[in-house]
């Protein structure tokens, strides 16, 4: 009799329990809402630059609740080109690197050379052969780095970062970076203000948002 007496309040308390969980995150607050369409499937899109600071101390962060994400919402990064005073063509030809790391499997080390390469050794990108010298480095074959920059897969991802991000900023969701949609609809709000700081809540909230 017991027993089905705490079977039966668990069974009560697990709904309340999941909304009062809800009902912890307020938009306007922890998250905004700005895009009425949303992605098919979950995701978490950080809009960032390579030449950023800011970008820079948020991969150690990244680091920590990435792998705390639900296994069905994919983390994705796109690049802008509207940071540092690099010319357009020096912005697309980074935009075209990550692109080109996405599809390998070294991303996530190609991803933190660069970002090494110009916050750590404080040097510069100033043409394609410097970004190749960092795909070798971490093992990529030269001529294989050569047909996948060229590559009409690798051009029409870095065409996608560009219109999303012309996009967002359309809708007033990207000002700066790095920024994080969930998603395409809902841009966490992080920092003091929010509360939202340590990578356990970060995590919770993109979870939260991804399967909202």
């Amino acid at each position: 009799m017991i027993k089905l007496v705490k079977a039966g309040l668990l069974a009560v308390l697990l709904p309340m329990a999941a909304t009062s969980f809800a009902a912890t995150y307020e938009e306007g607050v922890h998250y905004d809402v700005v895009s009425e369409r949303a992605t098919k499937k979950p995701e978490i899109k950080e809009f960032f630059s390579f030449y950023c600071p800011a970008c820079n101390n948020m991969e150690a962060l990244i680091g920590e609740f990435k792998p705390k994400l639900d296994k069905n919402v994919k983390f994705k990064k796109s690049h802008v080109d509207f940071v540092g005073v690099r010319d357009p063509e020096n912005q697309q030809m980074m935009s075209q690197a990550l692109a080109t790391a996405e599809v390998l499997p070294q991303k996530d080390k190609i991803v933190s050379a660069i970002f090494n390469h110009i916050h750590t050794k404080r040097a510069s990108f100033n043409e394609l052969a410097d970004v190749k010298d960092i795909f070798v480095a971490q093992g990529v074959d030269g001529d294989k780095f050569d047909k996948l920059f060229k590559s009409f897969s690798v051009r029409t991802l870095s065409s996608k970062m560009k219109r999303d991000q012309d996009y967002f900023k359309e809708k007033g969701a990207l000002r700066g970076v790095p920024t994080f949609i969930v998603n395409g609809k809902y841009k966490l709000n992080l920092g003091r203000e929010s509360g939202i700081t340590e990578p356990e809540d970060i995590s919770k909230l993109i979870n939260y948002l991804a399967n909202k």
